[in-house]
């Protein structure tokens, strides 16, 4: 075997090109996106509306991810196992899903029935019906996931950061509640899908194997009369960041063994100028297994097996995060060594190794996240959301081979500040209160709120 020593250096990275997209707008101010992709018979189509559980009233948090699996309950001429029989019929499957910006209903399958996908994708889009047998299988199935995931720390500790980085605002909230679930009716779900789903708010894209022309041709057939009713939901305000010093918030768990820590800060938008060099700090931060916080955590202290790190973009302001799950025992110096590193990411500047490594990690990450159909069609809707074009797909290896060291540390700077950091600990509290204590004010929050 060779040694390391002796292979030959790594070659220049190649540009990723941005795939030919075919564009157009429907009258009724739909947006359609076309990415043929010859080679593969199979086509990924997205419908994707702008704002999910950001449009979410505070009374009903949750209601845009009940609203998305409601639709595949049926619709006014097909029942819902009609719908599913119909998508693998055509080799695929059919989806619907919310998150914080968008409501998306997606189908994939062969090639050669891309018009039937695209009829059920319209179909759920234009007329669905909630049944009321089938708006009660997706409450009863709702309780069930919230149940599960309220049993697990980190979804804990995700749901209370959330609240303490953004408050009031809808970014706050990540699920729905036992209270909200309970509340859904057919006829709310069928208001709120006339309110949100607008094709003036909409961007349909298909990927794969076929031609421009026939998908613009079955889009205008499909989706050419299609409207929303009533007022169109307001645009998510910017979230404010909250003033005020660290704070550390404590999920009692009795019986833990281990903590789960969650430490961040709000971002910023996908648009800003500092995007990419926030995209390499985040790889050299807690991105990748060479990454400062794993190294650090995980291979010099032994203190937790996966720690990590990421920065979520959406359409307003995202966050930065660190996370990891140590034993009770080294929480303390574990979130000592979180906070050494963050203030390191924000008062140094990477090495050039570190620079060459995260660039190539995160230009073949993308590289490879372009392979198929989907993989094309969720970056676009992605893109969409967050109020990029297309050709951003073009423009990012080459935009992050220009990010500089000094680039790096200035968007490190505006998000690794420790000072006022947003910190939750999910553990046993009798355990862990005194380990936490040296490094600013607890405070004990119900696990369920």
């Amino acid at each position: 075997m060779n040694d390391p020593a002796d292979l030959p250096p790594l070659g220049p990275v190649r540009p990723v090109p941005s795939p030919f997209v075919s564009i157009a707008t429907l009258p009724n101010g739909l947006t359609v996106q076309v990415a043929p992709r010859e080679g593969v018979p199979v086509v990924t189509i997205r419908l994707v509306t702008r704002g999910g559980m950001s449009d979410d009233p505070a009374s009903s948090p949750g209601l845009a991810r009940l609203l998305a699996q409601g639709l595949r309950e049926g619709t006014r001429t097909r029942t819902g196992a009609e719908l599913a029989d119909l998508a693998q019929e055509a080799g695929g499957d059919l989806y619907s899903g919310a998150g914080p910006d968008s409501l998306t209903i997606a189908a994939s399958g062969l090639a050669t029935r891309f018009e039937l996908l695209l009829d059920l994708v319209a179909d759920l889009a234009k007329s669905p019906a909630f049944p009321g047998d089938g708006v009660a299988r997706v409450k009863h199935l709702a309780h069930e996931d919230l149940e599960t995931s309220e049993s697990e720390a980190f979804f804990l500790a995700a749901r209370a950061f959330a609240r303490s980085l953004y408050g009031d605002h809808p970014y706050g909230t990540i699920s729905p509640t036992a209270a909200s679930i309970d509340a859904v009716t057919p006829a709310i779900l069928a208001a709120e899908a006339a309110r949100r789903l607008r094709p003036e708010r909409a961007l349909l894209v298909v990927a794969g194997d076929v031609d421009p022309a026939a998908v613009h041709a079955g889009a205008e057939r499909l989706f050419g009369d299609w409207s929303g009713r009533g007022d169109a939901p307001p645009p998510v305000p910017a979230p404010v960041v909250s003033a005020g010093s660290r704070r550390i918030e404590v999920l009692d768990r009795p019986g833990s063994v281990q903590t789960n820590l969650l430490v961040g800060n709000l971002g910023f938008p996908r648009t800003d100028p500092d995007a990419h060099p926030l995209e390499l700090a985040m790889t050299i931060y807690g991105g990748s297994f060479t990454s400062r916080l794993v190294q650090n955590l995980r291979e010099a202290k032994g203190y937790t097996y996966s720690p990590g790190a990421g920065a979520s973009w959406l359409a307003g302001c995202g966050t930065v995060r660190s996370f990891a799950a140590v034993r009770n025992e080294v929480t303390g110096a574990a979130l000592n060594e979180i906070l050494y590193e963050m203030e390191r990411m924000a008062t140094t500047e990477p090495t050039d190794e570190e620079m060459e490594r995260a660039f190539r990690r995160d230009a073949g990450s993308l590289a490879i996240s372009l392979q198929t159909s989907g993989g094309v069609a969720d970056e676009l809707s992605r893109l969409w959301v967050l109020g990029l074009p297309p050709d951003e797909i073009g423009r990012e290896v080459d935009e992050l081979g220009k990010v500089s060291k000094a680039g790096v540390r200035r968007a490190s700077r505006r998000v690794f500040g420790t000072g006022a950091a947003r910190i939750v600990a999910a553990g046993d509290a009798a355990a862990i209160r005194e380990e936490l204590a040296t490094f600013g004010e607890i405070v004990e929050i119900a696990s369920g709120a």
